[in-house]
């Protein structure tokens, strides 16, 4: 089989390396392209390749502007692994995915979007605070405030330089996990859900420079949870209503917070967790007994049955 990879090549991330070493020891043939070049060579990805894992960190250098990739990938006709450009689209705004959580019953923390430098935040928002530019990932731009003049400042200047709107959010004290979700031929499987462990005694958060750090395998930064038989079951519903509420297929993560007083809030989804070896899926993958090349292998075999055909039809049949 030919997969076809799409990453930012700009970008620290080693998903493409990591998940084309998977692919390799699979004996499938592999064609990487970069996605600032995917308006050329979408066509000849939908043309060659049997599947495409779209992992684009940012398009045109606007993390906001990455679903287009999967849009334009499906556009052509490509086979895309993981959620459709639709859901990406949901997902990756988290004003909009906070809406769609809420109103399924999925907890999220207290919130409000504000898309002037000039507005009021809601009185009921006190500090600390957490800032977010809308769609960006891999914590781009997330800032604590610690006063509500903090907050005022920070929005200006969010909104300035990402040129979309902030998502202002209560902060919530507790432990920082990471739940994993594999599609399967069974239903969803929640893997051993992992907890972060950064640095820091008061505010906790998963800073940007945390998420670029080198990282092997073995991770002191990281452990897996274990919950009480209560907790675990809320979490598994929860995270099984999140990926059905948003749309999402074939493997997803959340970042969720557990708060002193033992409640769950969804922070954010992931529509492409990241796929190096030493990264929250493939920690809680190995705990669950699945290593990192068959990893690979029930993430491609989900889209498998999902798109339902022979892999080995003539590729030349295939049009854009």
């Amino acid at each position: 089989m030919r997969v076809g990879i799409v990453h930012t090549a700009s970008s620290p991330c080693g998903c493409a390396e990591a998940v084309a070493a998977g692919l390799a020891a699979l004996g499938h043939e592999i064609f990487i392209v970069d996605s600032e070049d995917i308006l050329l060579l979408a066509k000849e990805l939908a043309a060659t390749c049997d599947l495409v894992i779209d992992h684009t960190d940012t398009f045109l250098g606007w993390g906001v502007l990455r679903p287009f990739v999967r849009w334009e990938l499906e556009k052509c006709g490509a086979r895309v692994v993981g959620p459709s450009a639709q859901a990406c689209f949901l997902a990756d705004d988290k004003i909009a995915a906070k809406r769609s959580l809420n109103a399924a019953g999925v907890p999220t923390p207290p919130g409000a979007a504000i898309t002037e430098a000039t507005a009021e935040l809601p009185p009921w928002l006190r500090p600390p605070l957490i800032l977010k530019p809308a769609c960006e990932h891999m914590s781009r731009g997330v800032t604590l405030a610690k006063t509500r003049e903090e907050a005022r400042m920070a929005v200006g200047v969010l909104l300035e330089s990402y040129c979309q709107p902030v998502l202002v959010e209560t902060f919530i004290p507790g432990r920082e996990l990471a739940v994993s979700v594999l599609d399967g031929p069974e239903g969803l499987e929640i893997l051993p859900i992992l907890e972060w462990l950064p640095d820091g005694e008061e505010y906790r958060i998963l800073t940007e420079a945390f998420k670029l750090q080198e990282n092997g395998a073995v991770r002191e930064d990281a452990q897996r949870i274990i919950l009480s038989s209560v907790q675990q079951q809320e979490i598994e519903s929860l995270s099984r209503k999140a990926f059905r509420t948003l749309g999402l297929r074939d493997y997803a993560r959340f970042d969720v917070r557990l708060s002193p007083d033992g409640r769950f809030y969804f922070l954010e989804a992931n529509t492409t967790p990241s796929l190096e070896t030493g990264e929250a899926l493939a920690l809680s993958a190995r705990w669950a007994g699945v290593d990192y090349v068959h990893l690979v292998k029930r993430i491609l075999a989900v889209a498998q049955r999902r798109y339902g055909v022979d892999l080995t039809r003539l590729r030349s049949r295939r049009r854009c």
